[in-house]
């Protein structure tokens, strides 16, 4: 409702005190009488007893006028305002890329209530493009978003770098302040990462069940017999992701295996003496090469690494364990030879990675390197599990490449580990260190389980494993922001409507009355001068 104030009511009552100089100059003046000649005082007595009960006050409108000017600049010094009604701000529905029509179909009655009283729809992803009120019902009825991205870059996008969720919904926060904001999305865990920021109450939930509810995906494929075919298979649900080995007799090409639940089809491929598995899916098909011996990893360090290759060491030996066909890693402080045959190469030193091996990357290698010293002072951790996060205490400042996409994120959003595509390889780098002071990488048990689906890349992504793990619903309800009680009264809310200010209009009519007063004075004057007799 509008409303009159006063800014400052104190500084008023105070000026309007003022109003007691001209009423008492009004009581206390004394004009001179006339002087008259008379040649006798006998009848002046008389006269004068019916004078003195007939006085009238003189300058009474002087008087008023006076005082009018006086409380009209009082209450300018008061501040009188007047607050109009503040205009309804335009709510916003924050809708994920990753929902589908499917789960929406038993949102839809809500968000079309919601679009009918103005709320505007929203894409959840970074710079919350606004979707048109023409595109909102194919959006609302369509799996496919426009992102300008082509279907194998969607792909990589939407598997090794998911948004963080909790970050897009901070930044929608800090870009429509007081506005009621809607968040549909899915709580899958991969897409909460760090820390719950302190969300204010105007935010509320839509949670969208995770499609699918479990799945089953090949990892990797090994073929160390011509009469055998070993697949390591994951199988992801809303608990977890569980590994299991599945040993199948010597296929023919263009057999295909039934090892994945409908509607996936795996056929055994072989092309140019090199055996491939083709996945096929609704959405597309991928490419697992079949691997005829172990993986060969390769960890070269020098004294300054020695730490994080031990670690990087175990990490890798933890997460082979579960392969098939267990994994070689050689662990020396020697530089590999260019012939050598490497799957992974993990520099950890602080000389620059030779060019004969930066060649090898072209050509299907996998490269990984630490931040260079001395890097910049943070305090930032990443959750990987339920438990405590871990501390990051230390990281570079090196930004991701053009080309590249990010795998870990910290809980502001920034990339601890990013890669390249070149050529055939990869270029990975860790933007921090796995040992303190860097950080406290070493000590998580979930780093073997993070390593996993990077060793053995598909052709397409390099992790097309689901992560399928949710939140609890009462993790992501905001907590209110606590205010302070002790506000005074007279503070206008930070939502409010135009304010009126009419401090210039009484000073202006206080100017006009002054004037007029000056007039009158002046006037009063000229006929009131004393005559002598």
């Amino acid at each position: 409702m509008p409303a009159f104030y006063l800014q400052h009511p104190t500084a008023g009552w105070l000026a309007l005190l003022s109003l007691l100089v001209p009423v008492a100059i009004y009581l206390w003046n004394r004009r001179p009488g006339r002087v008259v000649q008379v040649g006798s005082l006998r009848w002046l007595e008389a006269a004068a007893n019916r004078r003195l009960r007939s006085l009238k006050p003189e300058g009474l409108l002087l008087l008023l006028l006076r005082a009018t000017i006086l409380g009209l600049l009082a209450l300018a010094l008061a501040g009188p305002s007047w607050l109009g009604q503040a205009r309804p701000k335009r709510g916003q529905i924050l809708l994920s890329p990753a929902v589908s029509a499917e789960a929406l179909s038993s949102l839809r009655p809500s968000l079309d209530s919601l679009l009918r009283q103005g709320y505007e729809l929203r894409e959840l992803r970074p710079g919350l493009p606004v979707i048109a009120p023409d595109s909102q019902n194919a959006r609302l009825t369509s799996r496919t978003v426009a992102t300008g991205l082509g279907a194998d870059a969607e792909a990589i996008v939407g598997q090794l770098a998911p948004d963080n969720t909790w970050v897009q919904v901070q930044q929608a926060v800090d870009s429509f302040p007081n506005r009621p904001l809607v968040v549909v999305a899915p709580l899958s865990l991969r897409s909460f990462r760090g820390t719950r920021p302190a969300l204010p109450a105007n935010v509320s939930w839509r949670p969208t069940p995770a499609a699918p509810d479990s799945t089953v995906q090949v990892v990797a494929a090994w073929q160390p017999r011509p009469d055998s075919l070993l697949l390591l298979v994951a199988h992801s649900a809303e608990t977890g992701t569980s590994f299991r080995r599945v040993r199948l007799g010597r296929p023919t090409a263009g057999t295909t295996l039934r090892v994945l639940p409908a509607p996936a089809e795996v056929r055994y491929e072989v092309e140019a003496g090199k055996a491939t598995l083709q996945i096929k899916r609704p959405e597309g098909t991928r490419a697992i090469p079949v691997q005829n011996g172990p993986t060969h990893f390769w960890i070269s360090y020098d004294a300054s690494h020695a730490a994080d290759a031990r670690v990087l060491r175990a990490a890798l030996q933890a997460a082979g364990s579960v392969a098939p066909v267990a994994p070689r890693i050689t662990f020396t402080s020697a530089l590999p030879a260019t012939s050598d045959s490497l799957a992974w190469l993990f520099w950890l030193r602080s000389e620059p990675v030779p060019a004969g091996w930066q060649q090898r990357v072209r050509q299907g290698l996998h490269l990984w390197q630490e931040a260079a010293a001395p890097g910049a002072i943070t305090a930032t951790t990443v959750g990987w599990a339920e438990g405590v996060p871990v501390q990051i205490q230390r990281r570079d400042t090196l930004p991701v490449a053009r080309s590249g996409w990010g795998i870990w994120q910290d809980a502001q959003g920034g990339n601890l580990l990013s890669a390249q595509p070149l050529g055939q390889g990869r270029l990975y780098h860790l933007h921090t260190r796995l040992t303190q002071p860097w950080s406290e990488l070493a000590d998580s048990p979930e780093l073997p389980a993070q390593l996993l689906p990077l060793l053995w890349p598909s052709v397409v992504a390099e992790s097309a494993l689901a992560d399928l793990r949710v939140l609890d619903p009462a993790q992501v309800v905001a907590q209110p922001v606590n205010r302070s009680a002790s506000a005074s009264a007279a503070t206008i809310p930070a939502d409010r409507g135009p304010v009126h200010d009419y401090t210039p209009w009484l000073v202006l009519a206080a100017g006009v009355l002054f004037g007029l007063e000056r007039w009158l004075a002046a006037r009063r004057s000229a006929h009131s001068v004393p005559a002598s007799v």
